[in-house]
């Protein structure tokens, strides 16, 4: 080989090496630059109450939660109330992630992890933004499978894939974040009950407490009727005890034709509660009433977690239901 050649070589391997060395330096640092250990989303700590929106979409379903004043609400449910110490612990829990181990960066295996973007009906991963007051997205990634200390991630904008150290909930389930209960009314609380079947006035009844606060009496028994325990009408003074809903709705209007059950509850301190269970396709629903300053009273004893109750409309547990469907009949004794 003649030195003009053989210079030629030496100087085209020379700009390659300088070539390869400008793209390794140029290149992102990303991968380089982490450790084991070190904070996943660090900047979120300092600013947890500035976040203004948290946004979950796992393709099937898709949830918006809104900070209005300190107060968490679901925009995607209408407005309806999130509790707050739900909000706060994911977000605790979000700034506390660390990296803990590497996946992969081939796309093509991201669906093993469940990090694959949720495109589809069948994807099992969540994509997870939390925004600011100024509508800077603070923190935008993949979440995936859940390992006993740990959670899968991946940001957004990389192709690295993590397992986390340290756990995260961000649940897909609109119930984990709502605020499910409506009422609790202590049965002390209770002095009458009126539960009145549309379709059937004879399944219609009502109850009085005794004078020692203790049972449920029936109203207006004649001689004949004799009521078969106190244990069955005392039930129904538990009815607004704990209760919560399995589903919440806007406030459906002109439901009086699929009103089935009216009930009152009057309680010592002067407070009425009035519902109206309706059927809703294969399921029973109510709608609660209560006047504002009843309301005021409820919420000085914190008896009440619903803002503006008259607004909406709520899916009953079976449990519940079958309470409220108690009739006249089933607090006797049989001829």
């Amino acid at each position: 080989m003649s030195n003009k050649y053989f210079i030629y070589l030496v100087l085209i391997t020379i700009s390659l090496f300088f070539l390869a060395l400008l793209s390794f330096l140029i290149q992102p640092r990303y991968e380089t630059s982490l450790k084991k250990g070190e904070l996943i989303f660090e900047n979120i700590k300092k600013e947890l109450n500035d976040i203004k929106e948290i946004n979950i979409d796992n393709n099937k379903t898709k949830i918006s939660i809104i900070k209005d004043q300190d107060i968490w609400y679901m925009s995607t449910k209408s407005g309806y109330k999130v509790k707050n110490e739900i909000v706060r612990k994911n977000l605790i829990q979000i700034s506390e992630l660390r990296f803990f181990e590497k996946k992969t960066q081939d796309k093509s295996l991201y669906s093993r992890l469940n990090l694959d973007y949720p495109n589809n009906q069948d994807s099992e991963s969540k994509y997870i933004s939390i925004i600011d007051n100024d509508k800077k997205v603070l923190v935008e990634f993949i979440l995936g499978k859940k390992k006993e200390n740990g959670v899968y991630i991946k940001k957004i904008k990389d192709k690295e894939t993590w397992l986390t150290l340290g756990t995260l909930d961000m649940s897909s389930a609109e119930e984990d974040w709502l605020e499910t209960r409506i009422l609790n009314i202590d049965y002390k609380d209770v002095k009458k009950v009126s539960i009145n079947h549309l379709n059937k006035k004879n399944e219609s009844f009502s109850l009085t407490k005794d004078d020692k606060n203790e049972n449920f009496l029936i109203d207006k028994l004649t001689k004949e009727q004799i009521p078969k325990s106190d244990l069955i009408a005392n039930f129904i003074g538990y009815l607004f005890t704990n209760l919560t809903f399995e589903d919440v709705i806007e406030r459906e209007g002109n439901v009086d034709n699929k009103v089935i059950i009216k009930i009152n509850f009057k309680l010592f301190d002067g407070v009425n509660i009035f519902a109206s269970i309706y059927n809703k396709d294969k399921d029973k629903w109510i709608n609660i009433d209560i006047e504002s300053q009843s309301v005021l009273k409820l919420k000085e004893n914190e008896k009440i977690f619903v803002n503006n109750i008259e607004n909406w409309s709520y899916k009953l547990s079976s449990k519940k239901y079958n309470v409220s469907d108690t009739k006249f009949e089933d607090l006797l004794v049989e001829n």
